[in-house]
């Protein structure tokens, strides 16, 4: 698995881009970086935006990731969107049904100010 923290869309956000597999063992990694990314900017209601264009597998190990670091966010008052899903991430999240409990939609869906 890759992982690329890109150039932040505004402030308070954070822009991680996921390459590769998403299997048992790097789930785990892949929550503490995106927490640990989001926790580093120490803002209140941080957003995290993960691109997962690169994506070439996605286990339930990374939804449960996914859904970990979400609900984390939200108990924070942030957010998470995922972006751009290769066809392997939209396939697990749609045949799971976490296609309707993950916020999926492009950069122009939010409304960001930069401060």
């Amino acid at each position: 698995m890759e992982l690329r923290l890109d150039d932040s869309p505004a402030y308070g956000v954070v822009q991680v881009a996921v390459g590769g597999e998403i299997d048992l063992v790097a789930a785990g990694v892949l929550e503490r970086f995106l927490l640990g990314a989001v926790a580093d900017r120490r803002v209140p209601e941080p957003g995290l935006v993960v691109d997962l264009s690169d994506t070439e597998f996605m286990g339930c190990a990374g939804v449960n990731a996914l859904l970990a670091v979400q609900a984390r966010l939200h108990r924070m008052g942030g957010w998470l969107l995922l972006t751009d899903l290769s066809p392997a991430a939209a396939r697990v999240l749609q045949v799971t049904g976490m296609n309707t409990m993950l916020t999926i939609g492009t950069m122009s869906d939010l409304e960001l100010v930069d401060d």
